[in-house]
């Protein structure tokens, strides 16, 4: 290296040294001699207020409220014990634990946050040196429980944890996105997240599931309701649910939407889409006879059936819920185009819904199909669906055949009012022929005929389809299933032969009724009963002229 190159390497190494000597200095300056640089709050869009989350008509479902969070700096306290005597006092929190915190060898220290405001202006007159005051948000549910797994929560942090509040965490945070059209950096207020849940519809069906809740003995209980044209959802509610204002205090098993994140074997109502597929590549007819003594041995084994019923059209199988006519008209489709059929349906696929934590289910590859898989998929076995692929498939159906991306947000709005951006309906694909589509409607409307297994759910007036199912719960640990324990469903289209709603009605275990015509159906009418009105969906024509002329 000659002389100029060491010359040079040594002023490098000298600037080097010189700043990082700044540097050291500048932070011992800091921690010795200022820390009230280092101990004051930050200024972050933690404590800037949450966007609020309103239903489709504006009704406010989560906001923020102001509220004051208390702090201490340790060492500008002369009287601690004093100090923590009347702290404690005024919070209505322990002296010991108050005092504790004041003796801690730190610059800063929280001794409550987000006050409730009855105590901010006996804060406020304290005037004690060490003691601060710093103004926050509290997230604030004014309707409790209403829609909690949908709304989800934040935590005293203002991080959204859960639902909604999670999934558009970024969103509801001023500052989070760069909106340079509508300068949004110099708002306080983070977006407004607009849901397609409507309020009124959302409270009928928790009133609903409250009552049936009791009367059934369920352990769970979800119903959803979509429009099917497109894909946004009206209601969502599980029971049990939860106080979003006080959700510390809950499981996280009642905190988790189950309706999103949880599978099970659907039975019965999966024959819907077995029908549709069968119908519609033409492999069997809607007048095509079954025969059905009871019970069919497959590859050497013997399912049974709920009765025997004898000679009964393909019409009849969805009508009666015929296990044996159904595993007989599934042996005409081969498994591959089975499987690639209810793959379109989006089954064994996340729905790709705003919502975090969704379950994909299980459709498994046919090369690891069983011999008796094929017949077994065809009633509902072998096979585990979320509620909302299961709704969200059977719209489809009401959809003349197009499957609709499912939507839980309308829009989001500017901190003035103004769209900032708008989720209009997805058409995902075509699953079957919109003549099919007519078919398989039209067939489901026997369901609710007297000689059906969904009568109960039968409303006068309106003419509905709708698909009973009960199934058994499979068995985690030792496999196989759990011996009297069921999951009983209902799927309804409201009203024939151009469905405007579709809802879904699940119940994990029912301990009286455990037959989904027995006790999903008759939830399914007392919310129709209830919302149809509202939705300006009225009886047909026909149908009132026949009961007003029998008065």
């Amino acid at each position: 290296m000659d002389v100029r190159l060491r010359r040079r390497f040594r002023i490098i190494v000298f600037l080097i040294a010189i700043t990082f000597s700044v540097f050291i200095i500048r932070i011992i300056n800091l921690m010795f001699f200022h820390k009230e640089h280092i101990s004051s709050l930050p200024d972050t869009p933690e404590y800037m207020e949450r966007g609020l989350i309103v239903d489709r008509n504006g009704d406010k479902l989560a906001l923020s409220l102001e509220t004051y969070s208390v702090y201490v700096r340790p060492e500008e306290i002369e009287q601690k014990s004093n100090t923590a005597k009347k702290l404690a006092s005024i919070l209505e929190i322990e002296y010991g634990n108050t005092l504790n915190l004041l003796n801690r060898k730190k610059p800063f220290i929280w001794i409550q946050r987000q006050v409730d405001l009855k105590y901010a202006k006996d804060l406020e007159e304290l005037d004690i040196k060490g003691v601060y005051l710093e103004k926050e948000y509290k997230r604030y549910y004014p309707n409790s429980n209403l829609a909690s797994h949908v709304i989800g929560f934040s935590g005293v942090d203002n991080k959204g944890l859960e639902g909604i509040e999670y999934y558009f965490d970024d969103v509801l945070l001023p500052g989070r996105i760069d909106d340079k059209k509508t300068n949004y950096s110099t708002y306080s207020r983070g977006y407004t997240i607009v849901l397609t849940i409507d309020k009124y519809i959302q409270e009928i069906v928790e009133e609903e599931i409250n009552r049936s809740w009791k009367q059934t003995g369920a352990k769970l209980i979800t119903v959803i309701v979509m429009n099917p044209s497109t894909g946004e959802i009206l209601a969502l509610a599980n029971k049990p649910d939860y106080d979003l204002n006080k959700f510390n205090k809950f499981t996280d098993s009642t905190i988790r939407n189950k309706a999103v994140t949880d599978s099970f074997e659907p039975g019965s109502t999966f024959k819907i889409f077995i029908a549709s597929i069968l119908l519609d590549t033409g492999l069997v007819h809607e007048e095509d006879i079954f025969l059905c003594k009871g019970q069919i041995d497959v590859e050497g084994i013997t399912i049974h059936d709920s009765r025997v019923h004898g000679r009964v059209t393909y019409r009849q199988v969805l009508e009666k819920s015929c296990n044996v006519g159904m595993i007989k008209s599934v042996k005409q489709i081969d498994k591959i185009t089975l499987y690639e059929r209810l793959r379109a349906f989006g089954f064994g696929t996340p729905t790709g819904i705003n919502l975090s934590g969704e379950a994909r289910g299980l459709l498994r590859n046919p090369k690891d199909w069983s011999r008796i898989s094929k017949f077994a998929i065809s009633i509902g076995q072998e096979v585990s669906v979320t509620p909302l692929q299961l709704i969200t498939a059977a719209s489809a159906i009401a959809n003349r055949g197009v499957l609709m991306q499912p939507q839980i947000v309308k829009q989001i709005e500017n901190h003035n009012g103004s769209v900032f951006k708008k989720y209009t309906p997805l058409k995902i694909r075509r699953v079957i022929d919109e003549e099919t589509a007519e078919i398989v409607l039209d067939v489901l409307t026997g369901v609710l005929s007297e000689k059906g297994t969904g009568y109960k759910a039968k409303i006068d007036g309106y003419t509905i389809g709708g698909k009973t199912g009960t199934a058994q719960i499979a068995d985690s640990e030792k496999g196989g299933y759990l011996e009297n324990q069921f999951y009983a469903s209902f799927i309804g289209f409201v009203p024939i032969p151009n469905p405007r709603i579709v809802v879904l009605v699940t119940l994990d275990r029912p301990s009286k009724e455990v037959y989904g015509g027995q006790s999903a159906a008759p939830i399914f009418k007392s919310i129709v009963e209830r919302i149809a009105p509202y939705m300006n969906i009225l009886p047909s024509f026909s149908e009132i002229y026949i009961l007003n002329n029998e008065k």
